[in-house]
Protein backbone atom coordinates (compact mmCIF):
# COMPACT_ATOMS: atom_id res chain seq x y z
CA UNK A 1 0.00 0.00 0.00
CA UNK A 2 1.10 3.17 -0.75
CA UNK A 3 1.42 5.36 2.10
CA UNK A 4 0.96 9.43 1.67
CA UNK A 5 2.31 11.10 4.82
CA UNK A 6 1.08 15.12 4.15
CA UNK A 7 -1.28 15.08 6.66
CA UNK A 8 -1.62 18.65 7.07
CA UNK A 9 -2.89 18.87 4.03
CA UNK A 10 -3.41 22.59 2.93
CA UNK A 11 -5.17 24.07 6.06
CA UNK A 12 -2.07 23.09 8.17
CA UNK A 13 0.68 24.12 5.34
CA UNK A 14 -0.58 27.90 6.26
CA UNK A 15 1.07 27.79 9.35
CA UNK A 16 4.71 28.59 7.40
CA UNK A 17 2.85 32.00 6.24
CA UNK A 18 2.34 35.04 8.57
CA UNK A 19 1.64 34.99 11.88
CA UNK A 20 -0.62 37.62 13.38
CA UNK A 21 1.26 39.95 15.75
CA UNK A 22 -0.41 38.48 18.61
CA UNK A 23 -0.54 35.17 18.61
CA UNK A 24 -3.15 33.28 20.79
CA UNK A 25 -3.92 29.33 21.18
CA UNK A 26 -7.39 27.58 21.28
CA UNK A 27 -8.18 24.91 23.31
CA UNK A 28 -9.50 21.87 20.80
CA UNK A 29 -10.46 19.14 23.43
CA UNK A 30 -11.24 19.59 27.35
CA UNK A 31 -11.76 16.20 29.81
CA UNK A 32 -11.88 16.23 33.54
CA UNK A 33 -12.72 18.77 36.74
CA UNK A 34 -11.39 22.03 34.82
CA UNK A 35 -13.17 20.98 31.38
CA UNK A 36 -15.79 23.64 32.30
CA UNK A 37 -12.82 26.39 32.04
CA UNK A 38 -11.69 25.36 29.31
CA UNK A 39 -13.85 24.21 27.14
CA UNK A 40 -13.44 23.51 23.11
CA UNK A 41 -13.14 27.04 21.25
CA UNK A 42 -12.25 29.08 23.72
CA UNK A 43 -8.82 30.84 23.09
CA UNK A 44 -6.33 32.35 25.36
CA UNK A 45 -3.69 34.30 24.56
CA UNK A 46 0.26 33.01 24.68
CA UNK A 47 1.40 34.72 27.81
CA UNK A 48 -2.09 33.06 29.59
CA UNK A 49 -1.28 30.31 32.20
CA UNK A 50 -3.04 27.50 32.31
CA UNK A 51 -3.56 25.69 35.46
CA UNK A 52 -4.90 22.23 35.72
CA UNK A 53 -6.19 19.68 38.51
CA UNK A 54 -5.78 16.10 38.96
CA UNK A 55 -7.39 14.13 36.25
CA UNK A 56 -7.57 17.21 33.59
CA UNK A 57 -6.67 16.30 30.22
CA UNK A 58 -6.65 19.72 27.79
CA UNK A 59 -5.59 19.88 24.01
CA UNK A 60 -4.50 23.26 22.78
CA UNK A 61 -3.39 24.42 19.45
CA UNK A 62 -1.13 27.33 18.51
CA UNK A 63 0.32 29.02 15.77
CA UNK A 64 2.82 25.96 14.89
CA UNK A 65 1.57 23.31 17.05
CA UNK A 66 -0.65 21.13 19.62
CA UNK A 67 -0.10 20.38 22.62
CA UNK A 68 -1.87 17.77 25.27
CA UNK A 69 -1.64 18.75 29.00
CA UNK A 70 -1.88 16.85 31.96
CA UNK A 71 -2.89 18.43 35.41
CA UNK A 72 -1.93 18.69 38.29
CA UNK A 73 0.05 21.40 36.84
CA UNK A 74 0.36 24.71 36.00
CA UNK A 75 1.38 25.29 31.74
CA UNK A 76 2.46 28.12 29.83
CA UNK A 77 -0.23 28.50 26.58
CA UNK A 78 2.25 29.26 24.75
CA UNK A 79 4.48 26.46 24.92
CA UNK A 80 2.73 24.68 22.63
CA UNK A 81 5.00 27.19 19.82
CA UNK A 82 8.21 24.87 21.05
CA UNK A 83 7.75 23.01 18.22
CA UNK A 84 7.76 24.44 14.56
CA UNK A 85 5.63 23.42 11.73
CA UNK A 86 8.72 22.90 10.06
CA UNK A 87 9.98 20.32 12.63
CA UNK A 88 6.62 18.27 12.31
CA UNK A 89 6.32 18.38 8.86
CA UNK A 90 9.95 16.67 8.28
CA UNK A 91 8.69 14.01 11.35
CA UNK A 92 5.89 13.09 9.09
CA UNK A 93 8.06 12.56 6.48
CA UNK A 94 10.23 10.23 8.46
CA UNK A 95 7.47 7.59 9.33
CA UNK A 96 7.35 4.31 8.48
CA UNK A 97 5.60 2.33 5.74
CA UNK A 98 3.81 0.44 8.49
CA UNK A 99 2.05 3.21 10.25
CA UNK A 100 -0.82 3.89 9.83
CA UNK A 101 -1.68 5.63 6.19
CA UNK A 102 -3.44 9.21 6.71
CA UNK A 103 -5.41 12.17 4.78
CA UNK A 104 -3.61 13.91 2.94
CA UNK A 105 -5.58 16.73 3.43
CA UNK A 106 -8.33 17.91 6.22
CA UNK A 107 -10.43 19.02 3.24
CA UNK A 108 -10.61 16.07 1.57
CA UNK A 109 -13.52 13.21 2.35
CA UNK A 110 -12.58 10.59 4.03
CA UNK A 111 -14.94 7.76 2.25
CA UNK A 112 -14.16 5.69 5.61
CA UNK A 113 -15.98 8.41 8.12
CA UNK A 114 -19.32 9.53 9.16
CA UNK A 115 -20.26 12.75 10.31
CA UNK A 116 -19.98 16.53 9.34
CA UNK A 117 -17.51 18.13 7.08
CA UNK A 118 -16.42 21.19 6.61
CA UNK A 119 -15.66 22.17 2.81
CA UNK A 120 -13.56 24.75 2.22
CA UNK A 121 -13.68 24.81 -2.04
CA UNK A 122 -16.53 22.66 -3.35
CA UNK A 123 -15.72 22.84 -6.67
CA UNK A 124 -12.44 21.04 -5.86
CA UNK A 125 -13.31 18.62 -3.41
CA UNK A 126 -12.23 15.39 -3.42
CA UNK A 127 -13.00 11.89 -2.21
CA UNK A 128 -9.91 9.75 -0.24
CA UNK A 129 -9.75 6.23 0.28
CA UNK A 130 -7.06 4.80 3.24
CA UNK A 131 -6.50 1.44 1.31
CA UNK A 132 -5.19 2.17 -2.70
CA UNK A 133 -4.25 -1.20 -3.62
CA UNK A 134 -6.78 -2.39 -5.63
CA UNK A 135 -9.55 -0.91 -7.77
CA UNK A 136 -12.54 -0.09 -6.39
CA UNK A 137 -16.10 1.10 -6.44
CA UNK A 138 -17.98 3.06 -4.60
CA UNK A 139 -21.78 4.83 -4.74
CA UNK A 140 -22.91 8.00 -3.83
CA UNK A 141 -26.37 8.71 -3.03
CA UNK A 142 -28.29 12.17 -2.78
CA UNK A 143 -30.69 12.90 0.00
CA UNK A 144 -32.95 13.61 -3.12
CA UNK A 145 -32.42 9.60 -4.50
CA UNK A 146 -29.68 10.72 -7.42
CA UNK A 147 -27.08 8.19 -7.49
CA UNK A 148 -23.44 8.07 -8.94
CA UNK A 149 -20.91 5.74 -9.38
CA UNK A 150 -17.19 6.55 -8.74
CA UNK A 151 -14.40 4.51 -9.69
CA UNK A 152 -11.06 3.87 -8.31
CA UNK A 153 -8.40 2.65 -10.50
CA UNK A 154 -5.84 0.17 -8.15
CA UNK A 155 -3.21 2.82 -6.45
CA UNK A 156 -4.84 5.90 -7.07
CA UNK A 157 -6.13 7.17 -3.74
CA UNK A 158 -7.66 10.45 -4.31
CA UNK A 159 -10.81 11.72 -6.73
CA UNK A 160 -12.70 14.44 -7.39
CA UNK A 161 -16.65 14.83 -5.71
CA UNK A 162 -18.99 13.83 -9.29
CA UNK A 163 -19.54 17.58 -10.62
CA UNK A 164 -23.30 14.91 -11.29
CA UNK A 165 -23.83 15.66 -7.54
CA UNK A 166 -23.43 19.37 -6.63
CA UNK A 167 -22.03 20.11 -2.97
CA UNK A 168 -24.74 21.39 -0.96
CA UNK A 169 -24.61 22.87 2.89
CA UNK A 170 -26.66 20.65 5.10
CA UNK A 171 -27.51 18.08 3.11
CA UNK A 172 -26.62 14.12 3.65
CA UNK A 173 -24.72 11.62 1.01
CA UNK A 174 -24.43 7.97 1.67
CA UNK A 175 -21.35 6.42 0.22
CA UNK A 176 -22.10 2.64 0.04
CA UNK A 177 -19.10 0.19 -1.13
CA UNK A 178 -20.81 -2.55 -3.11
CA UNK A 179 -18.56 -5.37 -2.98
CA UNK A 180 -18.89 -4.87 1.26
CA UNK A 181 -22.12 -3.75 1.35
CA UNK A 182 -20.18 -1.02 4.02
CA UNK A 183 -21.62 2.33 4.35
CA UNK A 184 -21.18 5.64 5.50
CA UNK A 185 -22.77 9.02 5.87
CA UNK A 186 -21.36 12.58 5.74
CA UNK A 187 -22.98 16.09 5.59
CA UNK A 188 -21.35 19.26 4.42
CA UNK A 189 -20.62 23.09 5.73
CA UNK A 190 -19.51 25.24 3.23
CA UNK A 191 -16.37 27.21 5.03
CA UNK A 192 -15.08 29.49 1.57
CA UNK A 193 -13.55 31.63 3.46
CA UNK A 194 -11.25 29.24 5.78
CA UNK A 195 -8.93 30.83 8.00
CA UNK A 196 -5.32 31.08 6.85
CA UNK A 197 -3.73 29.75 9.98
CA UNK A 198 -4.34 26.21 12.49
CA UNK A 199 -6.14 28.92 15.00
CA UNK A 200 -8.66 30.13 12.80
CA UNK A 201 -8.86 26.53 11.30
CA UNK A 202 -9.54 24.81 14.44
CA UNK A 203 -12.32 27.35 15.60
CA UNK A 204 -14.22 27.12 12.27
CA UNK A 205 -14.15 23.26 12.80
CA UNK A 206 -14.85 23.61 16.13
CA UNK A 207 -17.73 25.98 15.29
CA UNK A 208 -19.32 23.87 12.70
CA UNK A 209 -19.21 20.51 14.68
CA UNK A 210 -16.45 19.36 11.72
CA UNK A 211 -15.16 16.64 14.64
CA UNK A 212 -13.04 14.18 12.30
CA UNK A 213 -11.30 16.81 10.59
CA UNK A 214 -10.71 18.63 13.89
CA UNK A 215 -9.03 15.13 14.72
CA UNK A 216 -6.74 15.07 11.92
CA UNK A 217 -5.37 18.66 12.23
CA UNK A 218 -4.79 18.52 15.80
CA UNK A 219 -3.01 14.64 15.41
CA UNK A 220 -0.43 16.44 12.89
CA UNK A 221 0.42 18.77 15.23
CA UNK A 222 0.35 17.21 18.38
CA UNK A 223 3.00 16.65 21.29
CA UNK A 224 2.24 15.60 25.09
CA UNK A 225 3.68 17.51 28.06
CA UNK A 226 3.08 16.18 31.70
CA UNK A 227 3.91 18.53 34.52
Amino acid sequence: MRVMHALWGAAVAVALSSTPALASVVVVKSLGPSSKAYPPGKTLPETAKITLQGGDVVTVLGPAAAQTLRGPGNFAAGQTNLASAAGKRGRFGALRASEVVQNPSIWDVDVTQNGKICVANTAKLQLWRPDAEAAAKVNIRSADGKTQEIDWAAGKAVTLWPASLPVTSGTEYQIEWPDTGDKSSVSFVSVPNAPGDLVGAAQVLIENGCQHQLDLLVQGASKTTTN
